[in-house]
């Protein structure tokens, strides 16, 4: 991870453990790598219900793996996967 990424992926740990229900990291180009540890942060949310990563170039790899740490998430009512080089796996 960049600098960059470290910085977004340790404020959504922060916010994630402060029971966020909407987030909004848009625009940070924090990539495949950066998605995956975003993807950790976010495993075990119960609460999460938005979340708009668009615009982060986060590609399949990004993606299936925010995908995988949502999975036991009951409660999300809106995803914005916008502009992140999705293909058929993502």
């Amino acid at each position: 991870c960049s600098a960059r990424q470290r910085g977004v992926c340790d404020v959504v740990v922060g916010c994630v453990r402060a029971v966020l229900t909407s987030l909004d990291v848009c625009g940070n180009k924090i990539g495949p790598t950066g998605a995956t540890a975003f993807a950790d942060a976010l495993k075990g949310s119960a609460v999460l219900t938005e979340l708009d990563i668009g615009w982060n170039q986060i590609g399949d790899e990004g993606a299936t793996a925010i995908a995988e740490a949502l999975r036991g998430n009951g409660v999300l009512k809106s995803i914005d996967l916008r502009y992140n080089n999705l293909g058929d796996e993502g």
